[in-house]
């Protein structure tokens, strides 16, 4: 018995020898023959590369690229308030900085007309704003606050664009603070959320995604790639998300 375990052990270290002295050895020796070099993992044995799941692989790299677009855009997305005129909350939801010098478009049913004033939140400080632009017919808005020196979103190509491309859809909530305390925002009362998924459809008016958003707080924030780029802003209403205006419209919009 004892002879057949002794055996047993021994059969298993040569073998785990032999598939070391393989791998280290004989497999990137094979790799350099003409004939060898042609079946995949002996090739990938030359450079010591090790073989994972290949859809594991393009998982953790789309998961690394969207968090690493997440936190590029994240300085650029603001939160946006409209007030009455007894300083009542009557609208509220998303928008993004689109140039430097405090120009931020969002959606225009978030800003309607008449109200008693707009507030817009970054993530340390409030500031009132102004409606300097509307588009009724793309629900567009663009709101003007007096800072300088903001970080803008980068937009993307339409033409780019391509179906099944993965997504980020964005939005704040929005703190619910009066401009009397407009100053420094407490970080726990302002917190941004994402909503992942791909295109299904590219029209030069819209774009079709294959993800549902219902929270209204997403209204007027920025669709983005996985680079970091801005391909559309979201409109949602109470029923969910109705549309997205794709960037050519935005580009468009936001010449002034």
């Amino acid at each position: 018995m004892k002879q057949k375990i002794f055996k047993l052990i021994l059969i298993l270290i040569i073998g785990g020898l032999g598939g070391v002295l393989a791998d280290q050895f004989l497999l990137p020796f094979l790799a350099d023959a003409p004939f060898f070099s042609q079946i995949e993992f002996i090739e990938r044995a030359k450079d010591g590369t090790t073989i994972i799941n290949k859809t594991e692989r393009i998982t953790i790299t789309e998961n690394t690229a969207a968090e690493e677009a997440i936190r590029r855009i994240n300085p650029s997305i603001t939160a946006v308030q409209t007030l009455s005129k007894n300083k009542q909350i009557i609208r509220e939801g998303t928008g993004f900085i689109v140039f430097s010098d405090g120009l931020i478009i969002t959606a225009a049913d978030l800003v309607p007309e008449k109200a008693g004033q707009y507030l817009v939140f970054q993530e340390n400080s409030s500031s009132t704003a102004q409606v300097i632009k509307r588009d009724g017919k793309n629900n567009l808005a663009l709101l003007k606050i007096e800072k300088t020196n903001l970080p803008v979103v980068p937009l993307a190509d339409l033409n780019e664009l391509a179906l099944g491309e993965r997504i980020i859809l964005m939005g704040v909530q929005t703190p619910h603070l009066l401009e009397k305390d407009a100053g420094q925002v407490p970080k726990d009362n302002f917190y941004r959320f994402i909503n992942l998924g791909t295109i299904r459809g590219i029209k030069e008016e819209t774009i079709s995604l294959n993800l549902s958003e219902e929270d209204p707080l997403a209204n007027g924030g920025p669709l983005i790639n996985t680079k970091g780029e801005v391909v559309g802003l979201n409109l949602v209403n109470q029923n969910g998300l109705t549309k997205t205006a794709p960037v050519n419209i935005i580009k468009e919009f936001i010449k002034i």
